[in-house]
């Protein structure tokens, strides 16, 4: 708690016991929104397209380019990944290099549109 006796916001949690902290960046928010749509492991590589196409608002994954979609790939295997692994938020299976959406978690709404 601060001098305000509130809840430093990198504490708080979300219903289901995930940090805000990991909902409050866009990206994370457009791979759970992609995970919640498809509703089953999906390869990186394609989790990766969905997020590029959701950021640049494209229709076609033509229309972002290319080192774009490999910079956003980078970022989800380095950073995204293992925090939102370590929330207990996603499995990443190395083997198949596939990520799902945890079972307890489901049923939050992830709002795309928000800028925090």
């Amino acid at each position: 708690m601060d001098g305000n006796g509130t809840q430093p916001v990198e504490d708080r949690q979300v219903t289901s016991g995930i940090p805000l902290e990991i909902l409050f960046n866009k990206r994370r928010r457009y791979t759970v929104y992609c995970l919640q749509k498809y509703q089953t492991p999906i390869a990186l590589a394609d989790l990766a397209d969905e997020v590029a196409r959701l950021e640049y608002d494209a229709q076609t994954l033509t229309q972002v380019p290319k080192e774009d979609v490999a910079q956003i790939y980078f970022d989800l295997y380095h950073c995204h990944i293992p925090k939102m692994e370590t929330a207990d938020l996603v499995e990443y299976t190395q083997e198949l290099d596939t990520v799902q959406l945890l079972q307890s978690i489901s049923g939050i709404h992830i709002n795309t549109s928000i800028n925090l």
